[in-house]
């Protein structure tokens, strides 16, 4: 074994400045005379070469779990921060830093993530995760996605080991940290994504599209339209959909989902609602009236409905505006006892609650002595959170003899 002198190994360090040796630490305190083996040596040689030279991107690239100061704490939003004196910390928020195709950062940016709250940045109106581009330029981190999208935040970083860097902040503004000390972390699963809430008139059924294969499950968070701050509904969920069957008729909930595992929890999806809505819509209203007897040129007509309605393709339900379905048919049928079949004013794309419009064209009657049957096809009508009608509307009304009815 190859044996260094304790003098040799206090020369090194004075050398290089290492402002942090309470964080190095290999075993008992050196006693005088004591001798070190080969490995130590290297493992000590590795450290302090690492702390004298400038940050490269696999340095960087990994899970984080970072600590924040902040001493700007004026109107700051303070979820997830704790406040000590005149100063916030957090603790254990999480940064993943991820390659592109490219060997540096500075060929092509590679992205990052955060938990929410961020530890990169802090707001007075919300806790926001942090998400986007960087770039490793020597001794500085540019962000792109941290105070805006497209606003670029800069930092200069400092290596402190293999699991270890700090970030101080060179940007301008008291809503960046003082300080941010990152630690190597086993990473928590990503946030889901998709995030979609569905009315089904007893329940709201909330899905979403899971991002990892390695969490343990999912947590729920909900949000009534009449309350200020979400809580978390429940957890111990492990699969896509959830069921909420706790809201009552009419009520709207905003929901949030996140994934979990034993490293922690995840940012949280976006956000999705639903209105709880188990009432279907129906025609409370039309003219003509039902037997009414009109002139051969009153050509118009209406309908008044219970409530908003969204005229859908019922093969796919999609509300494109345009009369070109996949599906047979129509809305609404026109058609008359003399074999006629009269104009629709019901289009896929329509939404409303009452709808005019023509049974013919401008240039045509209506036939004389004609018995015409206006038929709601429920198929095609649903209101806005989705309710379907529960059947077809008939209804009849009649024309004279003449154009002079």
């Amino acid at each position: 074994m190859r044996t260094y002198s304790k003098s040799l190994l206090i020369y090194l360090c004075l050398y290089s400045l290492v402002s942090q040796a309470e964080e190095y630490v290999w075993g008992e305190e050196f006693q005088e005379g004591d001798i070190i083996s080969a490995a130590t040596f290297n493992q000590i040689f590795s450290t302090l070469q690492k702390l004298n030279r400038s940050p490269v991107d696999a340095d960087l690239v990994g899970t984080w779990s970072c600590s924040s100061v902040h001493s700007s704490t004026d109107n700051m939003n303070t979820n997830g921060w704790v406040t000590n004196n005149f100063i916030d910390t957090l603790s254990n928020a999480q940064l993943n830093m991820t390659a592109s195709s490219q060997p540096t950062s500075l060929s092509q940016a590679y992205s990052f993530s955060t938990s929410n709250p961020s530890p990169l940045i802090r707001f007075s109106h919300a806790s926001v995760s942090s998400t986007g581009t960087y770039i490793l330029y020597r001794n500085m981190l540019l962000m792109k996605g941290v105070i805006s999208a497209t606003g670029v935040s800069k930092f200069k970083i400092d290596i402190m080991s293999d699991d270890r860097f700090i970030l101080t902040s060179l940007s301008d503004g008291g809503n960046y940290p003082d300080l941010i000390v990152c630690d190597s972390a086993t990473p928590v699963p990503a946030a889901p994504t998709g995030t979609k809430a569905t009315n089904a008139q007893t329940t709201v059924n909330v899905s979403w599209t899971d991002q990892s294969t390695d969490e343990t499950g999912f947590k729920i968070y909900r949000r009534l339209s009449n309350e200020t701050s979400e809580t978390q509904l429940v957890t111990a969920v492990t699969a896509s959909p959830y069921i909420d069957s706790s809201l009552s008729e009419g009520q709207t909930a905003y929901y949030r989902v996140s994934a979990y595992n034993s490293n922690g929890e995840s940012s949280k999806s976006g956000v999705a609602s639903a209105t709880l809505d188990n009432i279907k819509p129906t025609v409370i209203s039309h003219t003509p009236t039902t037997n009414q007897q009109v002139t051969t040129t009153s050509r118009s007509g209406s309908i008044i409905f219970s409530e908003n309605i969204q005229v859908i393709c019922p093969a796919d339900g999609s509300t494109s505006s345009g009369i070109a379905c996949t599906t047979p048919g129509s809305a609404m049928t026109v058609t008359g006892s003399s074999g006629k079949n009269y104009g629709i004013f019901l289009f896929p794309g329509d939404s409303s609650v009452s709808f005019t419009g023509n049974f013919a064209g401008s240039a045509e009657t209506l036939n004389s002595n004609d018995t015409i049957t206006v038929t709601i096809h429920k198929e095609w009508v649903r209101d806005i959170n989705g309710n379907q009608m529960n059947s077809d509307y008939s209804y009849s009304f009649t024309t004279g003899s003449g154009s002079g009815y």
